[in-house]
């Protein structure tokens, strides 16, 4: 017997197109980016609580906190984004006020079009838990590979444990955001 053997007319079964709740793909894809705003404002929610908690720990304001707690929520966004920038169209925002723009552009347009990803796996993979698990995993795949390419990170192997946990905690907010909210948009226009 082969490696896999038996299970070929299950895994056929799993993927098949549109055992998900349906729609044509261009609702799909905005009810996936509608989502994916959704996971974008959890994962800004419980950014922000944790920066609270992490300074109140330590007896100072968030304003105060220095170092860096989510590699999501710093300058490796912006220093990201400006590589692409500067590599497309030979130019990158230097001014902080540019880079703030920035941050929030690549934050809340990076984190909503993604969800148009989870909205093609739940329609592919037959709905959940497959669908929010791959695109967990393809989310915190993406964080560990494209910080440290454009990001100027460390690799993930460098990475604190804090900042690992953090990360994953905090893809994990954002993967069950954006498979909850798609199956209330899903609910909703049945």
């Amino acid at each position: 017997m082969g490696y896999g053997s038996g299970s070929s007319h299950a895994l056929a079964g799993a993927l098949r197109p549109g055992r998900a709740v349906g729609g044509g793909l261009p609702r799909r894809l905005l009810t996936g980016v509608v989502a994916g705003a959704a996971g974008t404002a959890a994962m800004s929610v419980t950014g922000l609580l944790y920066r609270e908690v992490y300074a109140r720990r330590r007896g100072m304001a968030p304003s105060e906190i220095t170092e860096i707690l989510d590699y999501d929520d710093s300058d490796h966004v912006v220093i990201a984004a400006g590589t692409l920038l500067q590599a497309v169209t030979g130019r990158a925002p230097r001014s902080p006020g540019a880079r703030r723009v920035l941050f929030r552009v690549v934050h809340w347009g990076y984190g909503s079009a993604v969800g148009a990803g989870h909205a093609l796996l739940r329609h592919t993979l037959g709905g959940e838990p497959a669908a929010g698990t791959v695109f967990f995993l393809g989310c915190q795949t993406m964080a560990l590979s494209l910080f440290p390419v454009l990001g100027d990170t460390p690799v993930p192997w460098r990475w604190t444990p804090r900042l690992m946990t953090v990360s994953l905690a905090q893809h994990m907010v954002y993967a069950a955001a954006v498979a909850g909210a798609q199956a209330a948009l899903d609910r909703r226009a049945h």
